[in-house]
């Protein structure tokens, strides 16, 4: 019976051991100079060598031709008992299957009597933290005082789980996942000795899979492999047949499907949910692949490295609004775990996204950029302040469609009437008119008003697309014309520590939209409502 390539593939010695030479060279030296402890934690990813290195060191402890620089020759009759498996001085439990205390207390009547056939008797504990509390008991007096001819090799996933004092009983050693460079090479040179030829792109993908993982990456590889559809050439593995064969969705399709909910089009999300469902496409991988291109966008966003011709459809979206989106898909990744349906899960994703307070329909459509991010550097503040202030003119005046002009509104109107305004946004957004409620008006020329704030976080609420639309639209009925609103931070204002939560609370609706004050107290205000304005 073929092997799978895992198996077929397994490193023999230290050496072959791909990813882990802080770990290898270190074991090396160890059994070179007989310097051998008497209990190991290996602790790692899954399929990342922990198991392959634990039956290294095993036929290095029991090798009768060791190297000079500590390697198992690989030839004697324990390294090939080993590499059989048929050594009977090595015990390979799984912890999963054999976690009681029951198991561990057969364990310790086996471990007096001398080895069979080599030097020492290895035990390999697989998934160690899968024992129970009463195993791990039992175990404890043994890791620490084991016979001198007894070595545990405990090797876990989750080191978490284990109790401290069995980490204290124990040599400790960190697997780290392999690099996309080294799981590249191991899979191309399988792939090579397999007489199998990968396209760049398939190979790409296979990389993108393993998640780091030697074995993922070449049991992936093992169904790719054997499984090619409708091939003219079966010994070239394309990019298409891998994605075929293992379910995994074309990058356009998630690129269509996120510009498709980010820009509100419901209908064609549905009927892309209809293509992926007829096509097979594993939903599961569908999801992912849709996090990894959200990630991209985040750090690309984070780091202000963004390009407009790729991922078109963010353009308009910021770091805060891309990571509402990932916590939505991380919602929906969770949720196909035991969908009944899961093609429903990627349709209700339609209403969670159109339902994000900064991520608008058709935004591409409504984008209201800042004026100061408009506004071109010149030499002198002065003419900044007029670059901006004729940009919002002119803003201005493309939203007034109605005939009516706001050139005639003087400022010491807007200052009699600007309470009306705030108590028009008060059923609407209560935040936002506790914000403006505690803006200062400076001034009103050429059609832009500016206020005063004390903190950028006020002044980053304020000029959000949301609200102003809110606030045009409340100008617009208590003016009978629009006009531009904008922020200026005033940076002598010192920040304060939950006493900003008062002051804020105060202009804040009541209950019913009761216009009488709130009435807040240091004991009144709650927790909830401290943390939110506590940075502040």
């Amino acid at each position: 019976m073929p092997k799978v390539l895992y198996n077929k593939y397994r490193s023999a010695d230290f050496d072959q051991v791909i990813g882990q030479e802080h770990i290898t060279k270190i074991l090396k030296n160890a059994v070179r100079s007989n310097k051998i402890a008497h209990a190991y934690l290996f602790v790692g990813s899954r399929g990342t060598g922990k198991t392959s290195t634990a039956r290294i060191l095993a036929k290095a402890l029991n090798c009768q031709k060791l190297s000079s620089e500590g390697n198992p020759c690989c030839e004697c009759e324990p390294c090939l008992a080993i590499t059989q498996g048929r050594f009977l001085d090595l015990i390979e439990i799984d912890a999963a299957s054999n976690r009681g205390i029951d198991q561990i207390r057969e364990l310790k009547e086996k471990l007096e009597f001398s080895p069979v056939e080599g030097k020492y008797k290895i035990y390999i504990v697989d998934e160690v933290h899968m024992l129970t509390k009463e195993a791990f008991n039992a175990l404890l007096k043994t890791l620490e005082e084991p016979p001198a001819h007894v070595i545990f090799i405990l090797a876990t996933t989750d080191v978490h789980k284990l109790p401290p004092t069995i980490l204290s009983r124990c040599q400790r050693y960190d697997f780290r996942l392999g690099s996309e460079a080294e799981i590249g090479d191991v899979l191309s040179n399988v792939a090579k000795n397999e007489g199998v030829k990968m396209e760049e792109g398939a190979l790409k993908v296979l990389i993108e899979n393993a998640h780091g993982s030697f074995r993922d990456g070449l049991s992936l590889l093992d169904v790719v492999v054997s499984g090619q559809l409708n091939s003219e050439k079966p010994e070239v593995v394309t990019e298409a047949e891998v994605r075929k064969i293992l379910g995994i969705p074309d990058e356009t399709m998630v690129y269509h499907l996120l510009e498709n909910l980010v820009k509100g089009h419901g209908g064609k999300v549905l009927e892309l949910v209809e293509e992926l469902e007829s096509k097979g496409v594993n939903l599961h991988q569908f999801i992912k692949y849709s996090l990894i291109t959200l990630e991209t966008i985040l750090i690309r966003k984070i780091k202000n490295e963004w390009k407009n011709d790729e991922y078109s459809f963010a353009n308009h979206l910021n770091s805060v609004e891309v990571n509402s989106l990932i916590n939505i898909f991380l919602a929906a990744e969770k949720n196909l775990r035991n969908a009944v349906i899961p093609s429903l899960i990627i349709e209700m994703l339609i209403p969670q996204v159109s339902s994000l307070n900064n991520v608008v329909v058709h935004k591409t459509e409504q984008v209201d950029i800042s004026v100061s991010q408009k506004a071109k550097p010149q030499a002198t503040e002065s003419k900044k302040n007029v670059a901006k202030v004729t940009e919002a003119q002119e803003e201005t005046e493309e939203e007034d469609s109605d005939g009516h002009s706001n050139k005639d509104i003087s400022f010491e109107q807007i200052t009699k009437e600007w309470n009306k305004v705030i108590e028009g946004i008060r059923p609407a957004n209560g935040h936002l008119f506790a914000f403006l409620g505690g803006a200062k008006l400076l001034d009103f020329v050429n059609s832009c008003l500016r206020l005063e704030v004390p903190f950028e976080f006020h002044k980053d609420r304020i000029e959000t697309p949301n609200s102003r639309e809110s606030i045009r639209k409340v100008v617009k009925d208590v003016f009978g014309t629009s006009f531009k609103v904008e922020c200026v931070v005033n940076g002598q204002v010192k920040r304060k520590k939950q006493v900003s939560a008062d002051v804020i609370l105060q202009n804040a609706p009541s209950k019913g939209n009761s216009t009488r004050p709130v009435e807040v107290g240091p004991r009144k205000v709650s927790k909830k409502i401290e943390a939110i304005f506590a940075g502040m």
